[in-house]
């Protein structure tokens, strides 16, 4: 079984059948950001993360991430983060910081072009909230060097609306067969737009070859 995971992490371990190919990479931009404003930092994604230049100066911040993959970055740099129980999406951060007592500012850190959802709500029902982005999603000069290594795939996992867009831009062939899946009802829906079926999978999964053979 061949699967072809296009998160855009170029150091992702690869793993049994699943084969890490990117489709666009992270760069990181100028950040201009006084951290000692804020008492709550929330990260959207592991590249928030790994992109954040005060990355090491979090001490006493209360920290949140969108979900599990950005906790475990997190814990790389020694925090352990609050986030969602299952909903690993805005409206489960938002929810998360309804049900608890939100003080002083909030920074939402993210990349360009990110949803902004988690900002824009927190700032209507008063809570003073900025965001910044950190990173940058640059997609390839060219993919005729990547398309050879999809073929006879026999199934994509896509890990954001962006990576569907460049797949069926530049690299899909109708009537191959192949099984798409992907890590939220959001990019479910992208996939769906371009007239294909998708599942949506726990990425998250202790053993996430068994989570797809079993779907």
């Amino acid at each position: 079984m061949k699967i072809i995971d296009t998160r855009p992490d170029r150091g992702l371990e690869q793993k049994f059948d699943i084969l890490n190919i990117p489709l666009y990479d992270i760069h990181p931009i100028e950040q201009a950001i006084n951290i000692n404003n804020y008492e709550t930092i929330i990260f959207q994604s592991p590249s928030a993360v790994k992109n954040f230049r005060q990355i090491n100066n979090l001490e006493n911040k209360r920290i949140i991430a969108m979900g599990p993959g950005t906790a475990k970055e997190l814990k790389k740099f020694g925090y352990v983060a609050e986030m969602p129980n299952s909903k690993y999406n805005s409206k489960g951060v938002i929810s998360l910081l309804l049900k608890t007592n939100i003080s002083g500012k909030t920074l939402v850190i993210k990349g360009e072009e990110g949803l902004s959802q988690i900002a824009d709500y927190l700032n209507s029902a008063s809570f003073k909230t900025d965001e910044i982005n950190v990173y940058s999603r640059v997609p390839f000069d060219s993919y005729d060097g990547i398309k050879e290594e999809f073929v006879n795939c026999d199934a994509v996992i896509f890990t954001s609306t962006l990576s569907v867009q460049l797949y069926f831009n530049n690299i899909f062939v109708k009537n191959e067969g192949v099984t798409y899946l992907t890590i939220s009802s959001r990019i479910k829906e992208a996939i769906n737009s371009y007239g294909q079926e998708a599942r949506e999978i726990n990425y998250f999964a202790e053993d996430l070859i068994t989570e797809i053979k079993a779907i």
